[in-house]
């Protein structure tokens, strides 16, 4: 045993002593700088053959990992809406798209992107996940902005899917409202401009998405694939368009165009929308000037989300528990309300019919689930309440899905943004997925307005 063991100590010996050289010979040649790394050399087509099988094989096994959300409809108007956008902004220069021409810099990279009408059918939806999640190292395609929003992703890899069928004019309807050389999206383009282009410029991106008057782009079959904030409290829309930019709230959406921009261009396009008219406002809550007055309190100085504004709003209104219901009569449509405690069978009950889940999504908005501990919705997002705190956002006739997604970060602890936010999150620690899914499907019935083409 004894001569088995230093016969093989002396085998390692003689190994390390054999591969040394080659090590040394190796590190020299690294070291004198004679190795080409020129992206204008490109790779030999053996180089070129085993880096892209290798990158092939790793996206099948580690794609194997993923799982499409049940119910995920990638045909769904609404999520190839929701990223086209994005894919004009963020991806187009890379990859093009119909009518547009790869960047001449990208087609000089190695390796250069592929233009991805031609590519997209090559990949399984979960490998084209895969890939817009994580990126690819050394090959410039980069990850998404933030790993916690699969919901983005997914609608990404919606309107991959839709892409190679698409024609001139449906992808410049869909990605660039119908202008599709009208908005210059270059690094640094926004810095050149005048102040006044560099706001109209900020505009002109917002409305891809949100419209012009913040009703929210609409197409024939995708009325809802954006957010309303036409009308919502400027201090609102700053605190939300800074904690994007800082990264405190999550969207890969929202974080590259909301980082883009100086606080002084979030603070005019926070103006800029909340003084839009919204008709819904009208018919849910009156004219809004209860909360919209706060608009000129705006801080010149705002380099954070927790700017000399946000120290000075109120302290946040949430009806106590001890005394339940509404006895300061803040709470809209009280009236409607026949008891006011949720049935005992109804936070934990399933409620499966739309109206069923209706009803039970307005005794929730407007009573709160006492047991639970679960405020009234309405005790902060009423009319009177967000009068009081220009930090509340209103919630009626937003669309189902934004709000049902908001509330399951928040559940999950993902979701930032005011210095408020902390109140939601404690909030829906209580909920289950069904009363979520309620408060969303009652809020996003309310009468609301949306923008027609």
């Amino acid at each position: 045993m004894q001569l088995h063991a230093a016969k093989a100590r002396s085998d390692l010996e003689m190994d390390g002593r054999n591969r040394w050289p080659r090590h040394r010979g190796a590190l020299l040649i690294s070291w004198s700088g004679l190795v080409s790394i020129a992206a204008s050399s490109g790779h030999w087509s053996v180089t070129r053959w085993f880096l892209g099988w290798t990158m092939e094989n790793a996206v099948e096994s580690q794609s194997l990992l993923v799982s499409k959300p049940e119910g995920l409809d990638l045909d769904d108007p609404t999520l190839v809406l929701r990223s086209a956008a994005h894919y004009a902004t963020a991806c187009s220069i890379c990859h093009g798209a119909p009518g547009v021409p790869q960047s001449p810099v990208v087609q000089a990279m190695t390796p250069s992107p592929p233009r991805l009408e031609e590519k997209v059918s090559e990949w399984s939806d979960e490998e084209l996940f895969w890939i817009v999640k994580y990126g690819i190292k050394y090959s410039g395609m980069p990850a998404w902005p933030t790993q916690d929003r699969d919901d983005e992703v997914w609608a990404q890899v919606a309107f991959l899917r839709a892409l190679p069928g698409m024609t001139l004019g449906q992808y410049a309807e869909l990605a660039l409202r119908g202008e599709p050389t009208g908005i210059d999206f270059a690094q640094g383009a926004e810095s050149a401009a005048a102040p006044d282009g560099v706001v109209e410029n900020a505009l002109a991106d917002c409305a891809l998405c949100h419209g012009r008057d913040g009703l929210g782009q609409v197409d024939e079959e995708a009325e809802n694939a954006f957010p309303a904030i036409a009308g919502q409290p400027a201090p609102y829309l700053y605190a939300t368009l800074r904690a994007f930019a800082l990264g405190k709230r999550r969207s890969g959406f929202m974080e590259l165009p909301a980082s883009r921009y100086e606080p002084k261009v979030l603070e005019a396009l926070a103006r800029y929308f909340s003084e839009q008219p919204n008709p819904a406002l009208a018919t849910v809550t009156g004219s809004g000037a209860e909360f919209r007055s706060a608009t000129t309190d705006l801080p010149t100085d705002s380099n954070a989300v927790d700017s000399p504004l946000v120290a000075r709003s109120p302290e946040p209104f949430v009806p106590p528990l001890s005394s339940w219901q509404d006895e300061a009569g803040i709470l809209e449509r009280e009236d409607d309300v026949s008891n006011p405690m949720t049935p005992t069978a109804a936070p934990a009950g399933l409620v499966t019919p739309r109206e069923g889940l209706l009803e039970f999504g307005r005794r929730i908005a407007v009573e709160g689930v006492r047991p639970l501990k679960i405020p009234a919705c309405q005790s902060c997002h009423g009319r009177l309440a967000r009068g009081n705190n220009p930090y509340y956002p209103y919630l009626e006739g937003q669309p189902e899905w934004y709000l049902s997604e908001q509330l399951s970060l928040w559940q999950q602890r993902k979701r930032g943004g005011t210095v408020y936010s902390h109140i939601m999150s404690e909030i829906v620690q209580n909920m289950s997925d069904n009363q979520i899914a309620a408060v969303a499907a009652w809020y996003a019935e309310q009468p609301h307005v949306r923008r027609r083409k």
